[in-house]
């Protein structure tokens, strides 16, 4: 039985890599989607952007967008909502942490480093999985959402070789606790990573101008996909040439 349940769908790459433009090329394959637009990535784009106020301003804090997601008259006349981009949803979290949730023993708070002993970013983690909360009660209407996220790369401690560095979202993952950055990963069915191609020359890697989407994880880079209600198959890269849609083809295209 096919399930009436959004995709939850992760996307990330460096600055300018057209992660945005990615996400509104959902409409290509007949799903219009509502982009919550924290980086107005999107203002080139003909695409709807949630607004919040009696001015009509561009969703951007914290509580408008918890707003939005919870108006499910407004989500479900779309086929997909946008966060774009969560990264910088997290730095809004931390400033509504910072406004409304006060230290323990009465101090003033002016950084999220005055709560002490990482307390700062648990109140952080905490507040996002709200968001996370309001996202999946956005899935079960139908409407997918895509989670856009900027890039970082990160030093990975390794037992059976030398320490690696490995492309991952940038989202908070301290040492030990509040690691919003693999809830995320697991959160999503599928996460993607847009990049460039690159190729080894004489020893040294080099890159084109050729884009493609990875569908897997490697020992480089996070990545992962699901197979697809429609029975169809992620190959590991696929080709993302200005204008083409290929990857929500696969995904909502129908079966072959």
């Amino acid at each position: 039985m096919v399930s009436n349940q959004g995709e939850r769908i992760g996307i990330y790459g460096s600055g300018g890599i057209g992660k945005t433009e990615l996400a509104s090329s959902l409409a290509k394959v007949g799903i219009d989607p509502l982009f919550i637009d924290l980086d107005q990535g999107s203002m080139g784009l003909d695409v709807a952007r949630a607004v919040s106020g009696e001015d009509q301003h561009l969703t951007r804090t914290y509580q408008e967008v918890r707003d939005v997601l919870q108006n499910h008259e407004l989500v479900s006349q779309f086929g997909a909502v946008v966060i774009d981009t969560f990264t910088t949803l997290e730095d809004r979290i931390r400033d509504h942490v910072i406004a409304t949730v006060p230290h323990e023993k009465g101090k003033k708070i002016s950084s999220i480093e005055d709560y002490g002993f990482g307390k700062g970013l648990s109140h952080v983690f905490d507040q996002a999985l709200l968001i996370l909360s309001d996202l999946e009660a956005v899935c079960r209407l139908g409407v997918h959402v895509i989670v856009i996220c900027h890039q970082v790369s990160e030093k990975v401690p390794s037992v059976e070789s030398e320490d690696f560095l490995e492309y991952q979202p940038r989202l908070q993952s301290p040492a030990k606790t509040a690691k919003l950055r693999e809830r995320m990963f697991e959160w999503c069915n599928h996460f993607f990573r847009v990049d460039f191609d690159r190729f080894v020359d004489g020893g040294k890697v080099a890159s084109t101008n050729k884009r493609s989407i990875h569908t897997v994880k490697t020992t480089t880079a996070w990545a992962k996909h699901r197979t697809m209600p429609n029975g169809r198959q992620f190959p590991e890269l696929i080709d993302f040439e200005k204008g083409s849609f290929g990857l929500w083809d696969i995904m909502f295209g129908g079966a072959e």
